[in-house]
């Protein structure tokens, strides 16, 4: 009689354990449903993008759930927009999902089989401009680049090029212009030789940077030289060499002419002059 009580009050006690915690896995749900519900979204690193156009791509809502959300889909569903990167999101406690990407902008233009194209600093193709050249482009137009035989290039991939250096030696050509202010001004960028990088300014200066090291320095010392050779209206035709990377060697388009100076024709002296 005892056992039979002693087992009826375990199975109580077992039941309302089960009781408590039900009630306890739903509260906790509960909780969790309303600490990790999207109040707010914000985009950060969009620049010509608005950050509504980021958000629809994204496919989060306002009162979606962050434990539904998973950095895979977004990155399937923002990069599905070809001038979009996913770089990453984050969540904090006042629910703002916060969403960092990488916004691809047109920053050069290459001529493939009469074709012109529109790339980003990092090689991938982001238009096809047909046979106009796309004048709204910032950057420069790009050549040298050594295309794999027959490969055909396709929107939305990479530039296909047999050696990836030169699109690496691109970038940061045009990543340091970009940051030295100076893109706007490079008209055409060589990227033939590595080791004789050049680019010529829209004013018609050859600027030779050498190879891709202390691309900053080299820069900034030849914005320095355009700025005070420009007022002077000389620069069409002009070289500006910058390789060494701690100083510019100038060479104006037109040398100066060595003056001849009107001399007297020499005479001899009779006196001197050798008996016969």
């Amino acid at each position: 009689m005892r056992h039979r009580k002693r087992s009826k009050a375990s199975a109580q006690t077992l039941t309302m354990t089960i009781v408590l915690l039900c009630i306890l896995v739903v509260f906790i749900v509960l909780a969790c449903s309303q600490v990790f519900v999207v109040r707010d979204i914000m985009v950060v690193a969009n620049r010509n993008l608005l950050a509504e156009e980021v958000i629809t791509q994204s496919g989060v809502k306002i009162g979606d759930n962050l434990l539904s959300i998973s950095a895979a889909q977004l990155k399937k569903n923002l990069e599905k927009n070809r001038y979009i990167e996913y770089r990453g999101h984050s969540f904090d406690y006042r629910g703002r999902l916060t969403i960092t990407i990488n916004e691809r902008l047109g920053m050069a233009v290459v001529n493939v089989l009469g074709l012109y194209y529109v790339l980003d600093d990092s090689g991938m193709v982001l238009e096809c401009a047909g046979s106009a050249y796309p004048v709204s482009v910032s950057g420069p137009y790009v050549v040298g680049f050594s295309l794999i035989s027959n490969a055909q290039v396709t929107v939305g991939d990479m530039l296909p090029v047999r050696d990836a250096s030169q699109l690496e030696a691109m970038k940061k050509v045009l990543d340091e212009l970009d940051r030295t202010g100076m893109l706007a001004s490079a008209s055409e960028l060589s990227v033939k030789n590595l080791d004789n990088l050049f680019y010529t300014t829209r004013d018609g200066t050859k600027v030779e940077l050498g190879d891709d090291r202390n691309l900053h320095t080299k820069l900034l010392i030849a914005r320095e030289v355009l700025a005070i050779r420009e007022p002077m209206g000389d620069l069409m035709g002009a070289k500006i060499d910058v390789s060494a990377g701690t100083n510019a060697h100038y060479i104006p388009a037109n040398l100066p002419t060595p003056t001849l100076v009107p001399t007297a024709t020499p005479t001899i002296d009779p006196s001197a002059t050798p008996g016969r």
